[in-house]
């Protein structure tokens, strides 16, 4: 694996949230490569033999999509969740599994048998690191929404999307963040990092594990030249707010006691029909 020593140009905290150009890079990271700064690995990027990457890829093609961004000037985006998610109050008021996790149980079991390959990697390349994040998860999370034994509870499948820049957020404090590029019949998605001015080819089968909470990143509009074309992102991660959750037939007891409670109160509401006034 080749090394490459980081260094900081600039800080570009200006360009949060606005799109990234070829501008901002002068450097393309396309073989296996470790990133250096000051002495530290800090990330690596590695093309991952395509032959342990077929379950991935069916469950890619396979799974029905939320669409979730469409104009006549932008590419479709589409996006999948699979595995842990923690409560949304007023929405999904306990901690559960995603539909898709239900409804696509082949799908489900395709993405997270790569979680295999994923952890040997890191763990072969980043030590200190995956350790880490392994005991920060066997830490926070219930064992009933650690489906197997990894750092990770969630997979997420995006398609097409070009993001601009920002920090990750919402994943558990100081753990690495790790994207799988799978893509046919287009160019473009680079990842890119302004402050090292350097981006990662991103090509298929490209696996990058990096400090996405710490490094401003974004991705390059997509370029299809073909029909029938994706650029699909698989990221794993375990969200921070899983740690509340109670292990899951608790969870199960306390959304029943929330229900019960919400329909004692709506009953002592006035009921308009029989002009019978609350209690």
């Amino acid at each position: 694996m080749k090394r490459f020593d980081l260094k900081k140009y600039e800080d570009c905290c200006s360009l949060l949230q606005s799109t990234p150009t070829k501008k901002h890079y002068d450097t393309i990271i396309q073989e296996d490569t470790a990133f250096y700064l000051g002495g530290e690995c800090i990330g690596i990027y590695i093309n991952v033999d395509k032959s342990v990457l077929n379950y991935v890829r069916e469950a890619v093609k396979e799974t029905k999509y939320v669409e979730t961004y469409r104009t006549r000037l932008a590419l479709a985006t589409k996006s999948s969740v699979f595995g842990a998610l923690p409560r949304i109050p007023l929405r999904n008021d306990f901690c559960r599994f995603s539909n898709k996790t239900t409804e696509e149980k082949q799908n489900f079991n395709k993405l997270f048998t790569f979680q295999k390959t994923l952890c040997d990697i890191y763990k072969k390349h980043l030590p200190e690191l995956y350790e880490y994040d392994l005991a920060k998860a066997r830490e926070l999370v219930d064992d009933d929404y650690r489906l197997i034994d990894s750092p990770y509870t969630t997979a997420n499948i995006n398609v097409n999307h070009a993001i601009k820049y920002h920090k990750d957020s919402g994943n558990i404090k100081g753990s690495f963040s790790n994207v799988l590029i799978l893509k046919e019949n287009c160019s473009g998605g680079e990842l890119v990092l302004p402050e090292y001015r350097i981006a990662l080819e991103q090509s298929d089968g490209a696996l990058c594990i990096f400090k996405g909470q710490e490094e401003i990143h974004g991705v390059m509009p997509i370029k299809p030249y073909k029909e029938n074309f994706y650029r699909a992102s698989i990221v794993y991660y375990t969200l921070a707010q899983l740690k509340h959750c109670y292990p899951y037939k608790e969870e199960v007891t306390r959304l029943n006691i929330k229900k019960r409670a919400r329909a004692i109160k709506r009953s002592k509401n006035i009921d308009p029909r029989n002009n019978s006034k609350s209690v």
